[in-house]
């Protein structure tokens, strides 16, 4: 039966739910001669035979792996794209080779999907280590997303190979292959040496640190002048100097399991403590916050006592909810909830304009000043507008919540 015929075949036990496995296997048996066929198939069959077509060029491995890639090169754009995509990701330990070897395509896609489908092999993939880890630091995001997760694939039996390049070289690897230590284990697989570079770098990044716009979906705000005191009130731990852009990536993988001797398993989590910016420093501990592990309200007036003024800011972009809230010496002073019953509590301060208590239902406590970011401009500091015009002072922390655990537990490059 030709090619084909064996398609419409497979179109037509796929309709009818009936097994296809024989029907792969007669599309693989004429190896790379049947390649070319199967791949030009790809964006004309319907998505259930399209699942048959991919495990076929599977089976054939290498000579599909080229066909797929030539396919998928011939222009920017081609109809079936994503079609490539998935058949590029999924070949087997056979066509390592020709991973390796299209890192270095000139089509960025094309060098993703190769990443990918190091990724998938994982450990196996261990021999490509070399060609993977330059791209921890490629321009494009996409690309050091898809690196890290390759790098974490391959795992931690990678480490040996890693210190080696820290070692021995070649020069212009012994950058990444820090990175992809820290990343595959953190700082438990750094030598001692590699620690004293990472600290000697930070020193050198935390004073020539600039002012960028943070994020707004979660965080705290205390006064620059007295947030020593935030370190006690929050219960952290184990602060070392870091970057905004170090503080940053550290909540991108801010939690981390813990096992006690006798079995108790803790979550410990990252806290990252910007440089003072405009009199202000603000506090981001994604997870927790985000997770209310903490009460707020005990968490401010435990941070306003300490600090003398303690805010908490929130906003959900996908259920709309805000909140904000203040406490002052202690004592919570004006709280917004929206969806909470009262959204508002506390008398208002002096810069919101009241609502008044009419036919509309208005609390009697209520301000036009809902805004979360309208909120904090006025008490604090908007994160948004953090710009090359913001007032700098001092370095940014990194602390953990749980005492003895240290920073080595974390996985994820810290981009410093």
């Amino acid at each position: 039966m030709d090619q084909a015929a064996l398609i419409a075949e497979l179109e037509q036990a796929t309709k009818q739910r009936e097994p296809t496995s024989d029907i792969v296997r007669r599309l693989a048996e004429p190896g790379a001669a049947a390649a070319p066929g199967l791949v030009a198939a790809l964006g004309k069959v319907s998505r259930p035979a399209l699942w048959g077509l991919r495990d076929a060029l599977h089976l054939i491995g290498p000579a599909a792996f080229d066909a797929a890639v030539a396919a998928r090169a011939r222009a920017d754009k081609v109809p079936d794209w994503w079609e490539l995509g998935h058949v590029l990701r999924g070949f087997d330990e056979r066509c390592i080779p020709q991973y390796a070897a299209t890192l270095s395509h000139p089509m960025k896609e094309v060098r993703q999907q190769a990443l990918w489908g190091l990724q998938n092999l994982g450990e196996a993939a261990a021999g490509t280590l070399t060609d993977v880890v330059p791209f921890l630091n490629d321009a494009d995001s996409y690309t050091r997303y898809q690196a890290e997760k390759t790098v974490r694939a391959i795992g931690a039996g990678a480490a040996p190979a890693l210190r080696a390049i820290r070692r021995d070289g070649p020069a212009h690897l012994r950058r990444h292959a820090l990175s992809a230590l820290a990343l595959i284990g953190g700082a438990d697989r750094l030598d001692a040496r590699d620690r004293r570079a990472l600290e000697r770098l930070v020193r050198i990044k935390t004073s020539q640190d600039a002012p960028v716009p943070l994020p707004d979906h979660q965080w705290l705000a205390v006064p620059g002048e007295t947030y020593q005191g935030l370190f006690d009130a929050m219960g952290l731990h184990d602060r070392i100097p870091c970057t905004i852009s170090m503080g940053l990536s550290a909540m991108e993988n801010d939690t981390a399991e813990i096992t006690d001797p006798d079995g108790t398993r803790h979550a410990a989590f990252r806290v990252f403590v910007t440089p003072e910016l405009d009199g202000w420093r603000l506090v981001y501990a994604d997870t927790p916050l985000g997770q209310l592990a903490w009460d707020v309200d005990d968490l401010l007036s435990r941070l306003s006592a300490a600090c003398g003024q303690a805010q908490f800011y929130c906003q959900d972009a996908h259920s709309d909810s805000m909140v904000w809230a203040v406490a002052i010496d202690g004592v919570p002073r004006r709280r917004y909830w929206r969806y909470e019953d009262p959204q508002w509590e506390g008398d208002p301060m002096d810069w919101e304009t009241p609502l008044s208590p009419d036919e509309d239902g208005h609390e009697p406590n209520a301000t036009a000043e809902s805004d979360t970011n309208e909120a904090a401009g006025a008490l604090s500091l908007d994160p948004n507008t953090v710009a090359s015009d913001t007032t700098l002072r001092g370095h940014g922390w990194l602390a953990i919540t749980r005492p003895g655990v240290g920073h080595e537990v974390f996985t994820g490059a810290l981009r410093i």
